[in-house]
């Protein structure tokens, strides 16, 4: 049979073996991305919680081309794409309250079509339009960087060198040597170039969404021909002096603060629910009623964009600049580019801790899961516990959210249910089969509430495979008479008598959840304190006793309905040490106990009978109480085979009788142990005295008969108070 070590050990390897097994499998998942999709699913819920109402920064507003926009200036100048010198008149309009920024996020890359000019060359149009670039000095358009394959572009449109002149107005100057970065392509899209010669600024504005389709992530910067360029809502902001931004060897920094990064030089927007947006229908119709003088039918004042960053974008369906975020699958491309630049603005950041955080919350919410399951008493713990923990990491990972910090939640919470699966599955096939076998084996010897608590405790009972010292309370009952009885009836009416006597016998030990060790004929041997270990063992098995003793009458109430002579019962107890196991063959086993306390209980069952006690205990279950039980000393014996004497008592009453049984039973345990104590000093008169105060009762009759004899002739001095039993 397995010892309780190394079972012990066997689990821990188990158990720790799962925990790295399934750290590993998880952790791999992790890396590989094998779990990113339900975790961009947590992430756009968490966005959707916290984000949805809230504002951008009061400086960023937002020009929209609607489908409002659309219809309303097809009349006027044609569908879409409007001629160019229109934007001239937006700038206009909007340098009527002085801007801070006016940010494109349009594509001018080829010269517009106009009639009677060359192909190649401006005309009235870009001309309009790249003249109020230079002009108003504020404007910053838009260009694209670009991965394309070989079959998509011609070889000669591939790596080619931006011009000069764009490079040395528009790239950014970095800190560090960044020769070794990896392109972020291999092919340009720029503004015409009287457009960008008269920007102030421009900035790169393709995104690349998500594999599920969703744009979650943007590039603090692009990198080409050993330049690095800005995106566009960061080009914007790049001639604010008071935010000082550069790009260092750590990533872009705002104010010598490294901007959060996602991992792969990747910035998470934290995106905005509103933003301070306008149409762009509504500036136009503004435009014309000012160039008219009617100021009462200006929709927009001008002065709304005094001091802002101005983005102008689309967001009609038509013109294909709508995109999926986190919070709407329908939001106007620019809306990314404002929202950027708002984080900078507001110092608005998502941080993502490094990737070895999340590997440690894979390991630990495996171990702590195995953990609960392996070594917590009760299934409602070994359930409830890693279930709260797996919870209440997910709304942790939910609120710090909203505290910035973007926690990874799929791999940790799947690493705890496998974990906590795998730990089931674990008990499922060794505890639970060493379950099955503790509940055959003590089935028959405990009542069905203890044996599901020995099963639900199993790591912590009284073990039963090899032989363990334990402090336990024994009892032992017996019928009184029982050989002259049992001559008088025949053989079926002995054992329905004792059919019906041990039945309610055991009923009473059970209640007071004993462990039943044996019938031995008429007796009962029952013990308290294993296999669940107890501290209050003693007052279990005293209230047992007492409770037995009571129980008595109603059974010899059912023996005289049948005919059957009442009974008479001695009950005994000790408390001490022995030795506790499964004793005999391969092919019989008894859950028991033995050793020298056993047979000191037995042996106080045997004076039960000769002190008129049907219930008697030794000083060792005396002292062990921590119940009130009133007990009145009966004698300091020696038991045959013993040289230590022992104190004897009886109890008086049970601890839950009424206040006055029970208050007349400690006076007479007073008396009893005031008696006692004269007795024991060979003050013979007042113990005699005291004596006869108390209720009769057999054991006090013997103490009188005995004082007064050695009232009227001393014993010798050796004398010690011990009464020497010749018999068992």
């Amino acid at each position: 049979m397995s010892s309780p070590h190394s079972h012990h050990r066997v689990k821990f390897l188990w158990g720790w073996g799962m925990v790295l097994v399934i750290s590993l499998l998880v952790s791999l998942l992790y890396h590989q991305g094998g779990l990113q999709r339900m975790e961009w699913i947590t992430y756009d819920s968490r966005m959707k919680l916290f984000r949805e109402d809230v504002a951008a920064h009061p400086d960023i507003a937002v020009i929209l081309i609607d489908e409002a926009t659309l219809q309303a200036m097809n009349p006027l100048v044609g569908r879409w794409p409007w001629p160019r010198a229109v934007y001239a008149e937006l700038m206009e309009f909007l340098a009527m309250g002085e801007p801070r920024a006016i940010i494109f996020d349009i594509l001018f890359s080829e010269y517009q079509r106009e009639a009677d000019v060359p192909p190649g060359q401006p005309g009235f149009n870009d001309e309009s339009f790249a003249l109020a670039t230079r002009h108003f000095g504020n404007i910053y358009h838009a260009f694209q960087i670009l991965h394309e394959a070989e079959d998509e572009a011609g070889q000669h449109q591939l790596y080619r060198p931006v011009p000069s002149e764009f490079s040395q107005r528009f790239a950014f100057q970095t800190t560090g040597d960044h020769r070794d970065m990896e392109p972020s392509g291999n092919h340009f899209i720029l503004p015409f170039a009287e457009l960008y010669r008269g920007a102030r600024g421009a900035g790169v504005v393709n995104i690349d969404a998500d594999p599920d389709g969703i744009y979650r992530r943007t590039p603090l910067y692009f990198a080409y021909d050993d330049q690095f360029y800005l995106p566009l809502s960061l080009a914007a902001l790049s001639h604010d002096s008071t935010l000082e931004l550069g790009i260092g060897a750590d990533g872009v920094t705002v104010a010598s603060e490294t901007l959060s990064q996602q991992r792969d030089r990747f910035f998470l927007p934290n995106y905005y629910g509103s933003f301070n947006a306008f149409s762009m229908g509504g500036i136009f119709a503004s435009y014309q009623a000012i160039l008219h003088g009617d100021f009462a039918s200006v929709l927009i004042d001008p002065a709304e964009f005094h001091d802002k960053y101005v983005f102008i974008g689309s967001s009609a369906i038509g013109l294909q600049d709508v995109k999926a975020t986190p919070l709407s699958h329908n939001t106007p491309g620019v809306f990314i580019h404002a929202s950027v630049a708002s984080n900078v603005l507001d110092n608005d950041y998502l941080t993502t801790p490094p990737m070895a955080v999340t590997f440690v919350l894979i390991f630990a919410m495996a171990g702590v899961s195995i953990a609960s399951i392996l070594y917590l008493p009760r299934f409602s713990l070994q359930f409830m516990l890693p279930a709260g923990i797996i919870i209440l990491y997910g709304i942790t990972a939910v609120w710090q959210f909203g505290n910035q910090l973007v926690l990874d939640m799929v791999s940790p919470v799947t690493s705890g249910i496998l974990a906590w699966l795998g730990g089931f599955a674990y008990l499922t096939f060794t505890e639970g089969r060493d379950k099955r076998k503790v509940r055959r084996m003590l089935s028959q010897y405990v009542s069905p509430a203890i044996l599901s608590e020995v099963v639900d405790k199993y790591d912590s009972i009284a073990t039963a495979d090899v032989g363990t010292d334990e402090n336990l309370t024994i009892l032992f009952s017996d019928i009184r008479s029982f050989t002259s009885i049992s001559e008088k009836l025949q053989a079926d009416q002995v054992v329905d008598l004792l059919n019906i006597y041990l039945k309610d016998m055991c009923d009473v030990i059970f209640e007071y959840q004993g462990t039943l060790d044996k019938f031995i004929g008429d007796a009962i041997m029952a013990f308290w304190g294993a296999p669940i270990r107890i501290e209050n063992h003693a007052d279990r098995g005293v209230c047992a006793a007492i409770a037995m003793y009571r129980r008595l009458a109603e059974v010899n109430q059912r023996l005289q309905e049948k005919g059957y002579p009442p009974i008479a019962i001695g009950i005994g107890l000790h408390t001490g040490n022995v030795i506790l196991g499964n004793i005999g063959s391969e092919k019989k086993l008894d859950y028991t106990v033995i050793g020298d306390n056993v047979n000191l209980a037995s042996r106080t069952e045997g004076l039960t009978k000769q002190y008129g006690c049907p219930v008697l205990f030794t000083e060792n279950t005396y002292h062990a109480l921590s119940l009130p039980v009133p007990c009145a000393q009966v004698d300091l014996v020696r038991v045959k085979g013993k040289v230590k004497p022992i104190a004897m008592y009886r109890p008086l009453a049970a601890p839950d009788d009424p206040a006055e049984i029970l208050q007349q039973a400690h006076e007479t345990a007073a008396l009893a142990a005031a008696a006692f104590d004269a007795y024991l000093h060979r003050r013979w008169q007042e113990a005699i005295d005291l004596f006869e105060q108390i209720p009769e009762h057999l054991s006090i009759t013997m103490m009188l008969e005995r004082c007064r004899s050695y009232a009227h002739q001393e014993p010798p001095d050796s004398w010690d108070g011990v009464h020497t039993m010749e018999t068992k």
